[in-house]
């Protein structure tokens, strides 16, 4: 007969317990989500001297990768940090029968290297919102900001004297101005996936080997997929193992 009552009041201490917890959990959700990380990975080019012959869609297609943190300064600003890798070379074949014309001017007619890149940018967000719950399903931004970069790789110079082709090692590096468009769809309360396109202006036409034989400084071309998560506020281990 004693037990009975002891069972009623443990049953009443466990459910008030598990109701103060989801409670606790609940309102923690509601918390401002300040922070988020970004990581995206798609093709990309570049736009270069030797790149190729570009109306015609005639140059070389590689990969990037990006991984970006960013801060909410508030309801339409995110200042955001990014870094990342793209592979880059040249259009070769298109230029073979201009390479001893350009190496008379000690100019590279060809290139390959591997482009590392970081930059700091706000993003602008078409519809503001307060906190990440808050957000609507479907978004959209833009921004533009300055960053490094530098290009380790090799370039080739054809050289008539010889009559063969000079290949130069070379890291050649600048600073450039992010331009970034991208839109966002929600994917629960603490997700976003979309896409991005991102044009990396370089203020250097030294990138490839090759300057002055187009009218533009070098850039990276890219369109990327990426995920995006919010972070929480509260270490993990105090998610994890509540007491």
């Amino acid at each position: 007969m004693i037990l009975k009552p002891i069972f009623c009041l443990l049953f009443l201490m466990a459910t008030f317990a598990a109701g103060s917890l989801s409670a606790q959990n609940f309102y923690r959700e509601r918390i401002p989500r300040i922070y988020s990380l970004h990581i995206a990975a798609g093709p990309g080019s570049i736009y270069a001297d030797n790149g190729g012959p570009y109306r015609n869609f005639e140059f070389p297609i590689s990969g990037a990768v990006t991984v970006a943190a960013a801060k909410k300064l508030n309801h339409r600003i995110n200042l955001r940090a990014s870094m990342g890798f793209q592979h880059v070379n040249s259009n070769v074949e298109h230029f073979s029968d201009r390479a001893f014309e350009w190496g008379e001017e000690n100019k590279a007619y060809a290139f390959q290297g591997n482009a590392f890149y970081l930059d700091i940018m706000p993003e602008f967000y078409f519809i503001p919102f307060e906190t990440h719950i808050m957000r609507s399903r479907f978004n959209g931004y833009a921004g533009v900001g300055l960053g490094f970069l530098a290009v380790p790789g090799e370039q080739a110079v054809a050289s008539n004297n010889q009559n063969n082709v000079i290949i130069n090692k070379t890291t050649p590096t600048s600073l450039y101005v992010p331009l970034r468009i991208g839109g966002t769809m929600a994917f629960g309360n603490n997700w976003d996936i979309g896409f991005e396109a991102s044009l990396l202006t370089a203020l250097s036409d030294e990138l490839d080997g090759n300057a002055g034989s187009n009218t533009t400084n070098d850039m990276l071309m890219q369109g990327q997929f990426f995920v995006k998560r919010y972070l929480s506020p509260f270490p993990f281990w105090k998610k994890w193992f509540a007491k």
